[in-house]
C-alpha cells in the first residue's frame, strides 16, 4: 500500500498539469448524483469486511453493502480516461458513491469515504459480479508451462491478497483495530490504511499546492494518511498543521515510521487459478485486460445485440 500509495501521489502530481491544460477545451465531467428518493434496501447486499483485504481494520460488526449498478452510473463510468491515473480514481470513487454504503453494528450507516483504500479495486469488482450476474466475463490469459493458454478471470475467487509480515502481528491492537508501535525514544505510532475519504482530502491539498506553485512533502504524503486511519476527512488547515507536526519528528522517528508504512502494503497481490489441464497454479499481475474502462461496459455489444 504505501507503493501504490507513493505511486498515486507521483501519477496525479503528473496529471494535473495535463488537466489543466485540457480543462478549456473539454467538457467537465459531472460527478454521479445521488438519487433523492433513497434506493430501496433490497437492491443492497450486505458482505462481511472479513472478505474484504482489509477487512480486520473495520469495527468489529461492520458490513459493507453493495448494489449493483444502474445505466446512469455505467454511462458515467465509461467515459473514465484509461490514460489517466487520477480520472480512473475518482471514476471509481463516483461508481462506489453510488452503490456502497457501511453498516455498523450499532446502526449507524456511513458511505464509501469510509472504506479503506486498499479496498477500493476489490469493491469495484463486487460491483461488477452484482452488475453482470448472467455473464461478461474479464479474463487475463496465462500461458502454462504444459502449454496450455489458461485465462484467469477477474474475480474475488481468484483475488490472492497482500499477507501482512508476521512480525506485526502481535502489535495489533484490536480494540483501536490499528498497529500500534513503541520505539525506543519513547514514542508511539498507531498505523493502519487510511479511508478513500481521507485520501480525497489530500487530493485536494495537492491540487492546492499545485496550483500555487508549491512542491508537496512527498514524504509527508506517504506516511501521515496512515496516522490518520480513524478519520475520512481533513481539512486544508487540518493538513497544514500535521505538516508542521511532521516537519518536527527527531530522526529515530522518522527513519521507524518511513520503513514501517512502507510494510504496510494492503490490496489485491495478484490473481491465481489452477490449470485445469495439469494442475499448476498459475499467477498473473492484477491487471485490466482492456483497460479500466472496460469493467463496465461489455467489449462485444455490438455483435452480442445486434439483430441480425
Amino acid at each position: 500500500m504505501a507503493d501504490q500509495n507513493e505511486e498515486y501521489l507521483l501519477k496525479h502530481l503528473e496529471e494535473l498539469d495535463k488537466k489543466r491544460a485540457n480543462q478549456e477545451n473539454s467538457p467537465i465531467p459531472q460527478p454521479i448524483q445521488a438519487e433523492n428518493s433513497r434506493v430501496s434496501d433490497l437492491q443492497f447486499f450486505a458482505f462481511d469486511v472479513k472478505l474484504f483485504p482489509c477487512g480486520f481494520f473495520y469495527p468489529t460488526g461492520t458490513t459493507i453493502q453493495v448494489r449493483a449498478a444502474q445505466v446512469k452510473e455505467i454511462q458515467a463510468y465509461s467515459m473514465v480516461d484509461d490514460t489517466n491515473f487520477y480520472d480512473i480514481v475518482e471514476k471509481m470513487n463516483d461508481m462506489l458513491s453510488a452503490c456502497v454504503r457501511v453498516k455498523y453494528m450499532d446502526g449507524r450507516i456511513g458511505s464509501y469515504l469510509d472504506i479503506k483504500d486498499p479496498d477500493r479495486y476489490y469493491l469495484i469488482f463486487v460491483i461488477r459480479e452484482l452488475t453482470f450476474q448472467k455473464g461478461n466475463t474479464l479474463a487475463t490469459n496465462v500461458i502454462c508451462t504444459c502449454g496450455k493458454t489458461i485465462p484467469i478471470e477477474l474475480e474475488r475467487k481468484n483475488f490472492r491478497f497482500f499477507e501482512i509480515d508476521n512480525k506485526f502481528k502481535r502489535y495489533f491492537d484490536p480494540s483501536n483495530r490499528c498497529f500500534r508501535f513503541e520505539t525506543k525514544n519513547d514514542k508511539v505510532f498507531n498505523l493502519a490504511p487510511p479511508t478513500i475519504g481521507l485520501q480525497k482530502s489530500f487530493t485536494d491539498y495537492i491540487i492546492k499546492e499545485n496550483a500555487e506553485k508549491r512542491k508537496p512533502n512527498m514524504s509527508f504524503l506517504k506516511i501521515i494518511p496512515f496516522m490518520l486511519h480513524d478519520r475520512n476527512s481533513i481539512t486544508i488547515d487540518g493538513i497544514k498543521s500535521k505538516l508542521d507536526e511532521f516537519e518536527k519528528l527527531d530522526d529515530m522517528s522518522f527513519q521507524f515510521l518511513n520503513q514501517a508504512v512502507e510494510k504496510l502494503t494492503f490490496g489485491i497481490k495478484e490473481l491465481t487459478k489452477r490449470c485445469d489441464s495439469c494442475g499448476l497454479e498459475l499467477h498473473s499481475d492484477m491487471l485490466f485486460p482492456d483497460g479500466p474502462s472496460a469493467v463496465f461496459i461489455i467489449h462485444n455489444a455490438f455483435e452480442q445485440f445486434i439483430k441480425e
